[in-house]
C-alpha cells in the first residue's frame, strides 16, 4: 500500500465510529475500481475498532501533547536505574494515563452521550499495557487501535514494579488481592469477548442491510424493466 493509501487507511479510525464500516468499503471500493485490488483487499479486511480503541484513538489524534507525555514516561522507565528514578517515571506514566483516561471518556460522552465504567477500565488496562507492548504502542501513536489491550504480568513487564508490597501487608491480604485480581482480569476477559462478539454482529447486520438494499434496488429495476417489456409486447 502506498503512502497516501495508508494515510487514507489510517484516517478511517479518526471518523464517528458509526461511520466506519461505509467509509471503509467505499474506500476498498475506490481503491478496487482504480485497479489497486491487493490495496482494495488490506482495507476491506480493517475490523472496526472496540468503543474503547475509538475512544482511546480520538483522544491522542486530538492531543498529541497527552500522547507525548505517556510515551516520555514509557522511555524514562527504561531507562531508568534506580528505585527513586523508577518510582518517579512510573508516577508521570500514571497522571498521564489518568489524563488520557479522561480525555477518551470525553470523546465518547462527545460521541454517544456517555461511556461506561466497563469501558473505562478497558481504557485505562490499555493504557498501562502499551508501556510493555511495542506493537500496542505504535498502535496508539498512530491512533489505529482495533482492540483493547490487557497488561501482561502485572502490567509493568521488565520493569518489574512491585504491585503489592509484602512487608506492608499481611500474607493472607496479599493473597486476597491476588485472588480478586484474577477474578477481576477473568471477568474483564469475558467482558471483552462479549463485546467483540457484538461488535462482529453489529458489522455482520449492517452488511446484510447493505445487502437487502442492493438487492432491494435491483429488483425493482427488474420490476421496471419487466413492465417495460410487457407494455412493449402489448405494442
Amino acid at each position: 500500500m502506498t503512502s497516501d493509501e495508508t494515510t487514507k487507511a489510517a484516517d478511517l479510525f479518526g471518523l464517528p465510529l458509526t461511520d466506519f464500516i461505509a467509509s471503509r468499503d467505499q474506500l476498498a471500493e475506490t481503491l478496487r475500481s482504480e485497479g489497486n485490488t491487493e490495496e482494495a483487499k488490506t482495507v476491506a479486511r480493517l475490523r472496526k475498532p472496540s468503543v474503547a480503541a475509538w475512544a482511546l484513538n480520538q483522544a491522542v489524534r486530538h492531543h498529541p501533547d497527552a500522547l507525548a507525555e505517556l510515551l516520555a514516561s514509557h522511555t524514562l522507565l527504561r531507562q531508568a536505574s534506580s528505585r527513586e528514578t523508577i518510582e518517579k517515571a512510573s508516577a508521570q506514566r500514571n497522571r498521564a494515563v489518568a489524563r488520557l483516561t479522561e480525555l477518551a471518556m470525553a470523546e465518547l460522552e462527545s460521541e454517544a452521550g456517555r461511556g461506561s465504567g466497563q469501558t473505562r477500565d478497558r481504557i485505562t488496562r490499555t493504557l498501562l499495557a502499551v508501556a510493555t507492548d511495542s506493537a500496542g504502542e505504535s498502535d496508539l501513536t498512530t491512533g489505529t487501535l482495533v482492540r483493547e489491550i490487557d497488561p501482561s504480568g502485572s502490567g509493568w513487564g521488565d520493569m518489574a514494579i512491585p504491585v503489592v508490597s509484602q512487608t506492608s501487608r499481611s500474607r493472607s491480604e496479599v493473597k486476597a488481592v491476588v485472588r480478586a485480581r484474577a477474578l477481576a482480569e477473568r471477568l474483564e476477559a469475558e467482558a471483552a469477548a462479549a463485546e467483540q462478539r457484538v461488535e462482529a454482529a453489529k458489522e455482520a447486520l449492517d452488511q446484510a442491510r447493505r445487502r437487502a438494499k442492493q438487492a432491494r434496488a435491483a429488483a425493482g429495476k427488474a420490476a421496471l424493466e419487466a413492465e417495460k417489456a410487457a407494455l412493449d409486447l402489448e405494442t
